[in-house]
């Protein structure tokens, strides 16, 4: 998230990815209510079951954050939309539940090098199953750089907890360059995330802002027992964003977004003892998304 993981690991960092910003920003708070829905489509690679798959998301997010240090709680439902052959097999699942609490802090090594704790919670379940069942977690350490205003890297590594699976190690690189005051081209690996998103500012107090993104992201739920067991659900997939950001007033507190994703593929994995005990590929997909938010 949005948001699917493959990889695994706690649903977030946006503390992190978001506001990493040198300078504390005046309005240390963000607000934001969010709502996405996926076409659903027909299923294969599903062992000769038929069907369609569709999902929808809606939640909402709190974020705080300093120049040092950032906090970011984020609680999401997902409607599992099943149809046809497919709908009540060990190939489907219900709605679900993710609630992720993540963040870093930072500590300034030199006027260009400073060293970041990035860490997570999540609980992500089915509903059958309950939140307290879906718990996990992710710990790491990055070096950030920032030797001028036009450009911020940061390297490093993180364990993530996995379901039905064991913990794995995972790369961190985030990267961003700013050619101009009118673009920004960001870089992400992080295992929930790994992509390249271009952004726009056409005003030059950047109240709007266009984006692009083109990524594989990851997604996973704890679900209730199979035949052969505990099972997990994990989802990856390649979407393609384009979305438009407005602060609709002078001060910078109100702000919507609308997304327009294509979703060209994805697979959806159930896990159990770290094997894959079954899956199925829904058709190429689109989806509308917006959010309204507030900072203060």
């Amino acid at each position: 998230m949005s948001k699917v993981k493959h990889t695994v690991v706690l649903c977030t960092l946006l503390g992190l990815f978001i506001f990493s910003a040198a300078a504390e920003p005046a309005k240390p708070w963000l607000l934001m209510a969010d709502w996405q829905k996926r076409d659903a489509d027909l299923v294969s690679h599903a062992g000769g079951v038929t069907g369609s798959f569709g999902r929808s998301r809606s939640g909402a997010e709190l974020i705080y954050q300093e120049a040092d240090r950032a906090l970011d709680w984020e609680w999401y439902r997902y409607e599992h939309r099943f149809a046809g052959g497919i709908a009540g097999t060990e190939r489907s699942y219900g709605d679900a539940q993710d609630l992720i609490l993540s963040g870093f802090r930072q500590w300034q090594v030199s006027p260009k090098y400073a060293a970041q704790v990035i860490y997570g919670l999540e609980w992500a379940a089915e509903d059958a199953v309950g939140l307290a069942d879906g718990f996990r977690w992710g710990l790491g350490g990055a070096v950030r750089w920032h030797p001028d205003a036009e450009t911020d890297v940061a390297l490093g590594l993180m364990l993530q907890d996995r379901f039905e699976n064991s913990i794995l190690p995972v790369p961190y690189v985030k990267a961003v360059w700013r050619p101009c005051r009118y673009a920004e081209v960001e870089l992400r690996a992080t295992g929930l995330q790994n992509g390249v998103i271009f952004r726009g500012f056409p005003t030059g107090d950047r109240s709007t802002t266009v984006d692009l993104l083109v990524a594989y992201e990851t997604l996973n739920f704890r679900l209730s027992d199979a035949a052969y067991g505990s099972r997990a659900v994990v989802v990856g997939e390649v979407p393609i964003r384009v979305g438009l950001t407005q602060f609709l007033e002078a001060s910078g507190t109100w702000f919507v977004r609308g997304q327009f994703e294509w979703v060209p593929f994805a697979r959806h994995s159930f896990k159990h003892d770290g094997e894959t005990q079954a899956a199925f590929q829904p058709g190429a997909t689109w989806g509308l998304a917006g959010r309204v938010g507030a900072r203060f």
